[in-house]
């Protein structure tokens, strides 16, 4: 099957190597959502940014290269967004996105692969242009 990669978003991809701008998990990090556990809506997450973020992975002892920093951003509170049964602290979030990211079968473009799916399957235009 063929897929479809607008031009935008080609380049982008020269750009950023298949990571996150930061931009790009800005805007991701902006629209996520957790539900609500009193009113079972959903509600815009309580975010960290991206200093907290790094701090975080450090006190754990994982050492993110220049390159992945936003990428581990938009994943450690897509981490808070998804998965707030199974990934409860900050360390088990920092864990998260260590193994994510360096997962030895994958690749870190696997994060924005998944992301864009994700965006596909809500039909949530990604405005590349602005991302860059």
């Amino acid at each position: 099957m063929k897929q479809y990669i607008s031009e935008s978003r080609a380049i982008y991809e020269d750009n950023y190597h298949g990571l996150f701008s930061k931009k790009l998990a800005e805007w991701a990090i902006g629209n996520m959502k957790v539900e609500d556990k009193e009113t079972g809506k959903l509600r815009p997450i309580r975010s960290r940014n991206l200093e907290e973020v790094m701090h975080i992975l450090k006190n754990c002892g994982i050492d993110m290269q220049e390159k992945y920093i936003y990428t581990a951003w938009y994943l450690f509170n897509m981490a808070f967004a998804d998965y707030p049964k199974s990934l409860k602290t900050d360390e088990q979030r920092a864990y998260y996105v260590e193994e994510t990211l360096f997962d030895p079968d994958g690749t870190p473009c696997n994060v924005l692969d998944c992301f864009v799916a994700k965006m596909c399957n809500a039909k949530e235009p990604i405005m590349w242009e602005d991302m860059m």
